[in-house]
């Protein structure tokens, strides 16, 4: 005897399914949006708005707000709702603190890994693509080089558990708020940098492309730290 599946018990097991694809829908396209920059640090994610554009109910944006807010894109603030995470001066001081020494070791790695299997291809078709020209790139493209260039470093070095715990600082978050500071001469002092470290790199020299990145790092954090207050969160009393 062929049994028919009970259509009360598969209803509310298929809406759970819809619903779950459409949060991760919602997550998805606000992540993406985070990460590009069209939603900017302290900004408010109204529900109303997305629910209206996106033509779906609030329940699978809030579900959304909270993912997100475990991943640290976003916070929930009590009575202001969901807004795109903005850091304190002292959080991103942290960061290119941990930045450095992670970083560094990405940089070793990926000098020590240059030439096995296509890494040296994949780098040199990023480097290609990043490297400084004789045009000023606006801030955004900027950003989005930068990210690639340096993603790129920790991803040929070959260590899935430094990539993830690069990728848990939600760095994007950090470089996003503050790029729109960033002036062209910052610019030319971050693509020497980068000069530096990709010399080392791809000369198969740890040490050096060690020092370089770690110095990368720290002369960036010396235009940051001269950013004025309103560049970052104010910090809690």
């Amino acid at each position: 005897m062929k049994l028919r599946a009970d259509p009360a018990s598969a209803e509310p097991v298929a809406t759970e399914q819809k619903r779950g694809a459409t949060v991760d829908y919602v997550v998805s396209q606000l992540r993406q949006g985070i990460l590009e920059g069209r939603y900017v640090a302290g900004q408010r994610l109204v529900a109303r708005d997305l629910t209206e554009a996106m033509g779906i109910s609030r329940g699978p944006v809030r579900e959304a707000f909270r993912r997100l807010a475990a991943e640290g894109l976003v916070e929930l603030v009590p009575n202001r709702g969901a807004m795109v995470r903005h850091l304190t001066r002292k959080q991103v001081k942290d960061l290119f603190q941990i930045r450095e020494t992670l970083e560094g070791l990405a940089a070793r790695l990926a000098a020590e890994s240059i030439d096995r299997g296509d890494n040296r291809r994949v780098f040199c078709e990023v480097w290609e693509h990043v490297r400084p020209t004789s045009s000023v790139l606006p801030w955004n493209i900027f950003i989005t080089n930068n990210r690639l260039y340096h993603h790129t470093i920790v991803a040929i070095g070959g260590n899935e558990q430094l990539s993830e715990l690069i990728d848990n600082l939600q760095l994007p978050i950090m470089m996003f708020q503050i790029g729109r500071a960033m002036q062209p001469e910052n610019a030319a002092i971050s693509h020497e940098d980068h000069e530096r470290v990709a010399e080392a790199i791809l000369a198969g020299r740890p040490e050096d492309a060690e020092a370089a990145m770690r110095t990368h790092l720290r002369r960036s954090f010396e235009w940051v730290s001269q950013l004025p207050d309103s560049a970052f969160k104010r910090e809690p009393r």
